[in-house]
């Protein structure tokens, strides 16, 4: 080639070279120049942390963070009641929704929780308030599943984020509503004496105040009976601990049996039983107190070849409205009870807070006329309230779990509630 052309040719590359460079320099600093107007431009509003889309923002670490807050606080919730008001306020928060459901089916029983949390009458399915689309989840305890959770998607799909957000906290849910029940479940186990199906001790002292103070409100009485089981120690010493196991667990199926639901039965003591009656006055009193003490005598317990009958002492006191001392309460049905093991047993005393109105020194065991008016207190007439449901412990009935006993009040002796006077 000539060197005239070669020229040329170098001459025009280097003129193509320095168009790219200038064009290049324009573009960088065009972009310098808007760089700084658009960072003048206000950011958009941050998404708020209980929307779906901050499910998306947060960082791994700030999501495990909010799963362990939100789980501590589960695990702080003592009661049922509580753990389901946590669940409705806290859990569509960390979800991102409006709106949310649980339905469990836990120990045979199904439970709805709802949020938001209807203030109106009692809590409805969401389901069955208006059609729509719910996206389910199930929820699991230990390899089973206990209930479910529905989020609607009628108006909009649920995000990824939630979907993995409900992934995540499925399983601490299933386990903290299992653990609530169980808790629920050795809670009331605990509040019940073992062999005879009645309210422990410190279970219905607590009982009994809570009634008084009701009593109170209501201007109502109370009426308070001790038993005590006669020569219940001979059938430890002639037959053992387990035969005297037997006797108080068919002691305690006759209590059950003879009262109400809601009436108060209580093992006091080893032998000892506190029943308490709400609204009864002394009269009612009495007639329940002879009652139990005829169908307990002729309460049967066979252990071995031996057939056993035991007879009880009765004391009864009554609290008044306003009288809110258990203490002096308990201590007057005790004194009442000593009365009645000091003139004999198998008999019935009164010590009531005003000794002068203890004119009834004799209980007597002759039937009653008949009232005017159906009396609710009388242990005679069928109880319409011995139903299952919720809010009715299982020791509540009569047939829960004690064993059988054979009882025949039909022709109970009278003469074992004997009358003698103070």
């Amino acid at each position: 080639m000539q060197p005239a052309p070669l020229l040329a040719v170098i001459a025009f590359a280097m003129l193509v070279i320095a168009l790219v460079v200038l064009i290049a320099t324009a573009k960088a600093r065009r972009q310098a120049r808007l760089a700084p107007e658009a960072s003048i431009i206000p950011p958009p509003p941050p998404v708020p942390s209980e929307r779906v889309e901050g499910l998306e923002q947060d960082g791994d670490v700030a999501w495990q963070q909010r799963v362990l807050a939100f789980a501590v606080e589960l695990r702080g919730s003592l009661t049922s009641a509580e753990l389901h008001e946590t669940i409705a306020k806290k859990l569509p928060q960390m979800l991102g929704v409006d709106q949310l459901w649980i339905e469990t089916a836990i120990g045979g029983r199904r439970n709805v929780i709802a949020s938001p949390v209807s203030i109106e009458g009692p809590p409805t399915h969401p389901l069955l308030d208006a059609a729509g689309e719910w996206a389910t989840f199930p929820l699991r305890s230990a390899d089973a599943i206990v209930g479910v959770i529905g989020v609607p998607i009628t108006h909009r799909p649920l995000a990824p984020a939630a979907r993995r957000a409900l992934a995540s906290l499925a399983p601490l849910l299933g386990d903290s509503l299992q653990t609530a029940y169980t808790i629920a479940q050795l809670r009331e186990l605990s509040t019940i004496d073992s062999v005879t199906g009645c309210a422990t001790r410190p279970d219905g002292a607590e009982r009994l105040r809570a009634e008084m103070k009701r009593a109170h409100r209501a201007n109502q009485q109370v009426a308070v009976l001790m038993l005590d089981l006669d020569y219940f120690k001979s059938i430890n010493d002639r037959y053992g601990h387990q035969c005297g196991d037997a006797v108080l667990a068919s002691i305690g199926h006759t209590i059950m049996q003879t009262l109400r639901v809601s009436d108060l039965r209580c093992r006091w003591g080893g032998e000892e039983f506190l029943v308490a009656l709400p609204e009864s006055g002394l009269d009612q009193a009495k007639r329940v107190a002879v009652t139990l003490a005829r169908r307990i005598a002729a309460t049967v317990t066979e252990y071995d070849s031996a057939r056993i009958q035991l007879t009880t002492s009765v004391g009864i006191t009554i609290a008044l409205p306003g009288e809110e001392d258990l203490e002096a309460v308990l201590a007057r049905a005790d004194a009442a009870l000593y009365r009645a093991k000091a003139d004999g047993r198998n008999c019935i005393r009164v010590v009531l807070a005003n000794p002068e109105d203890e004119t009834i020194g004799i209980i007597g065991i002759t039937p009653a006329p008949p009232l005017p008016f159906r009396d609710r207190r009388n242990p005679e007439q069928p109880d319409r309230r011995q139903y299952r449901g919720p809010g009715r412990r299982a020791s509540d009935f009569a047939d829960g779990g004690r064993p059988a006993s054979t009882t025949d009040v039909s022709d109970a002796g009278e003469a074992r509630v004997r009358a003698t006077p103070v």
